[in-house]
């Protein structure tokens, strides 16, 4: 049987057997409900705006509340989501107080000079603490500069920026912080997959070495057969479920208006899905290898902590990227196999990366997992008849035919 003919029918052996798994569907069901109900249960719950209750004892409190509802309808983006602040008269500060620790107002205000507040921490404590006061002062300038001003103007100056700002390359500011916060999401998703993907091909390995069914398959394939098709079907299952994720997620934000969807930069999402690739496979490759030295599949996580520990590692430089992308742990990792998946992105969409060095970054890579395919590709094959104990990488490399 012809090389790639081999690995294709391996390829779709994996699909058909784990895309029909019970495993594969549940996970795959359960993470989209869990990821739609992040999204649309808080804007469910808590969505819309907030309206405190503010006590009043005495006069001149009536006029603070008004106030603060007024600046906060001013500061906010739309003033249909804004929260609204709403008086409640007391006969005296006694009951005022009682309503306040039994929760039925927010804060109370006495004769317009004393702000009765709950312990620090209390619900919404801080911004109504923050507007009262700052409705106070708005306040006490008003009656400074009513013969000159009127109040509307007075509250319009004090909620608003008085100075015209312009900013040099502001645009390209703008675009800068959308590809980095675009770059930095596809990052985190990015290393959820290599190493779910990579436990898969992990635990999918030790699983047909332990049942035999490796004994059956190496009876007509090449090793390398069904290492390199491992690679692909897992890999595609997992291009799918995450496909899945991404446009399920992206609906719930889009339904519910959880927030302004960005359009992510052509060149950004081709060098996300390329490094994805790239990262994966180097990463499934190793796992491959790791899942043949053990014979049970409580085993087969310590063997692969290593390789955990260096992926991690690895994500960690892409912090280094985000806050220096010039400096040297940044170039470092950008030429380091696996961290480059992590780092070579960020400095791309942070603008600190040149083309050169894109390049020469992925031909590293990609080397680097030509070199691995040869070197795990011995590994699996010398550990994957070999049964007990835990077999040794050298000693498993030594081993192979």
């Amino acid at each position: 049987m012809r090389g790639l003919r081999a690995v294709g029918l391996v390829a779709l052996r994996e699909i058909k057997e784990r895309g029909r798994s019970r495993a594969y569907i549940l996970s795959t069901i359960l993470t989209l409900v869990l990821l739609g109900g992040a999204i649309v249960v808080p804007q469910a719950i808590g969505g819309g705006a907030t309206t405190y209750t503010i006590g009043v004892v005495g006069e001149g409190g009536a006029e603070i509340v008004e106030t603060a509802d007024s600046l906060s309808v001013g500061s906010a983006e739309d003033p249909d989501e804004a929260d609204r602040y709403e008086v409640q008269v007391f006969e005296d500060v006694a009951s005022a107080e009682a309503a306040l620790e039994a929760g039925e107002v927010e804060a109370v205000i006495v004769d317009g000079q004393e702000l009765i507040a709950g312990p620090v921490g209390a619900f919404g404590g801080s911004v109504v603490e923050r507007y009262l006061q700052e409705a106070a002062g708005t306040r006490r300038v008003q009656e400074m500069v009513a013969s000159n001003e009127e109040a509307a103007e007075v509250i319009e100056l004090l909620s608003s920026s008085p100075l015209e700002t312009r900013r040099v390359g502001g645009a390209d500011e703008e675009e800068q912080a959308l590809r980095s916060l675009a770059a930095f999401a596809g990052l985190v998703l990015m290393y959820i997959a290599i190493l779910t993907y990579g436990a898969w091909m992990l635990s999918g390995v030790t699983e047909e070495k332990t049942n035999r069914v490796v004994e059956v398959l190496l009876s007509t394939l090449r090793p390398w057969h069904i290492l390199g098709g491992k690679l692909l079907g897992i890999g595609a299952l997992g291009i799918i479920q995450m496909t899945l994720l991404i446009a399920v997620g992206g609906a719930a934000v889009v339904l519910t208006g959880a927030f302004e969807v960005p359009s992510v930069p052509i060149d950004l999402l081709v060098a996300l899905i390329g490094w994805f690739v790239l990262g994966f496979l180097l990463y499934a490759i190793i796992y491959g290898a790791a899942g043949s030295l053990v014979s049970r599949m409580e085993d087969a996580q310590s063997a692969a902590a290593p390789l955990t520990i260096v992926a991690l590692v690895g994500y960690f430089f892409s912090f280094a990227a985000l806050n220096d992308p010039t400096g040297n742990v940044a170039v470092i990792g950008t030429y380091i196999p696996f961290s480059a998946p992590y780092v070579a992105p960020i400095r791309l969409a942070i603008g600190e990366i040149s083309a050169w060095e894109m390049a020469l970054a992925v031909v590293i890579t990609a080397a680097s997992i030509a070199v691995l395919v040869l070197l795990a590709g011995r590994v699996y094959a010398g550990g994957l008849l070999r049964y007990g104990g835990r077999v040794k990488w050298l000693e498993a490399f030594r081993s192979a035919e």
